[in-house]
């Protein structure tokens, strides 16, 4: 493609891309979900390379907002911008820090020596007005909320909480679980290296595999045959933490998309039952399109108002996975707009919601059995304190420890552990009482 078109797709991309800007920014929805409505509206004129262009840019565009913001306004070209072009050069430089343009293309789009060019892919700090602090610099750097930059600072401390920020920012590397009713995790790493993609087994989760560049796993007769899923390595160790057993009964409380449902179901060998509720229902339909493309047939969908109606419930569950809503404050690697929609009223609210699920699935839990509390969230206002202030409420119950060194908490740090942040707590219900 001649420089003169490829100005013209570029210009073209960037202003879709200010446009989804412009609408995802202030919608309280996810980015992924804005996306998809986007994608579908205007099917007809996105094509798969606008939309990886996009996707792409959208995303970095909130990792590192701030910083761009930062540089949108040293850099400009005149004094006087519209607020549409300046989207648009948020986007371009968005972009740049994906690789999507080459240093010709950002010059040519955004009528510059590259000089700017060379100093975002260098990270520094735009001239004019810095930061004042240690925790605006790195709220600024990190393209972090201050807020939450001085909440963790005062709970972690200032160099754990630098290591949180930096890997957050880091583009996350794609994990997949295979789906060991249909493949060995070696047959699948070896069909991904004969295809040509580096890909390496993840140390923790003994189904999982890493795929060390960007590919569209989706477009695959792999995907498409129920070979794997995409999974977080943390999420993958959670559902190994509850070691399942083939014939066992489990509840997935809050089984949204799934993921863990079947995760369970591979480990199960498709033997026993595993009941899938959601507070949302509707999203239990995308967990039956998965299961029947993965050949997972002991999912059993329904709806959470009506547990007490089952059988199964009725006698008791072995095992209840609830992997409550929460902030997702250990996903914001591969979430990133989520951070600029947190507030820090939220941590109570939750906490609230938290408990509640879980006095809503301990009457169906079998003496004996184990209740296992799951969040994303590196918190421990939706971690530790709410399994303290559930036990004092119910003292039938006893923590069992499920660390990796006899801990009482499984605890995923992700700059330690490189996945996602996570937390497991697991509680058994005694046959004293």
């Amino acid at each position: 493609m001649g420089t003169e078109n490829r100005q013209r797709l570029l210009s073209s991309q960037l202003r879709m891309a200010a446009e989804i800007w412009q609408g995802t920014v202030k919608d309280p929805v996810p980015a992924d979900r804005c996306l998809s409505r986007y994608f579908f509206l205007n099917r007809r004129k996105v094509g798969s390379r606008d939309r990886k262009f996009l996707s792409e840019t959208i995303y970095s565009a909130f990792r590192h907002k701030s910083f761009l913001e930062a540089w949108v306004e040293s850099a400009k070209s005149r004094p006087l911008i519209s607020e549409t072009k300046k989207t648009e050069n948020m986007c371009l430089f968005a972009a740049t820090k994906e690789d999507l343009v080459t240093r010709e293309d950002f010059c040519g789009a955004f009528h510059q020596d590259g000089k700017i060019y060379a100093a975002l892919k260098e990270h520094l700090v735009p001239e004019g007005g810095g930061p004042k602090s240690k925790e605006e610099m790195m709220a600024l750097l990190y393209s972090f909320p201050l807020w939450l930059v001085q909440r963790w600072i005062q709970i972690f401390g200032v160099h754990e909480t630098e290591q949180l920020l930096g890997f957050f920012q880091q583009r996350p590397l794609l994990v997949l679980r295979a789906n060991t009713l249909k493949i060995s995790r070696k047959r699948l790493v070896d069909l991904f290296r004969r295809l040509g993609a580096e890909v390496n087994q993840t140390v923790g989760a003994y189904t999982g595999l890493v795929l060390r560049e960007r590919r569209n796993v989706f477009d695959t007769p792999a995907f498409r045959d129920g070979w794997f899923e995409v999974q977080d390595e943390g999420s993958q160790l959670i559902c190994q933490k509850m070691d399942p057993k083939p014939g066992e009964n489990l509840w997935d409380v809050c089984a949204g998309g799934g993921g863990k449902s079947l995760a369970l179901a591979a480990i199960m060998e498709n033997k026993g039952r595993i009941v899938a509720t959601d507070l949302r229902s509707y999203k239990l339909d995308e967990l039956k399109k998965r299961a029947k493309r993965a050949g997972v047939f002991n999912i059993f969908p329904a709806e959470l108002e009506r547990i007490g109606e089952l059988k199964i419930a009725k006698t008791g569950f072995d095992k209840i996975l609830v992997d409550v809503p929460c902030s997702g404050t250990g996903t914001l690697g591969r979430n990133p707009d989520a951070k600029w929609k947190l507030t820090e009223a939220w941590f109570e609210q939750l906490q609230r919601e938290q408990l509640a699920i879980l006095e809503k699935a301990l009457p169906y839990l079998a003496k004996n059995g184990k209740l296992y509390y799951a969040t994303c969230s590196v918190e421990a206002a939706e971690n530790e304190q709410v399994i303290e202030k559930f036990l004092v409420l119910h003292p039938e119950l006893k923590l069992v420890p499920c660390g990796e060194k006899g801990e009482t908490f499984f605890k995923l740090w992700p700059p330690e552990s490189a996945t996602d942040g996570f937390f497991l707590a697991v509680l058994e219900k005694r046959d004293d009482r």
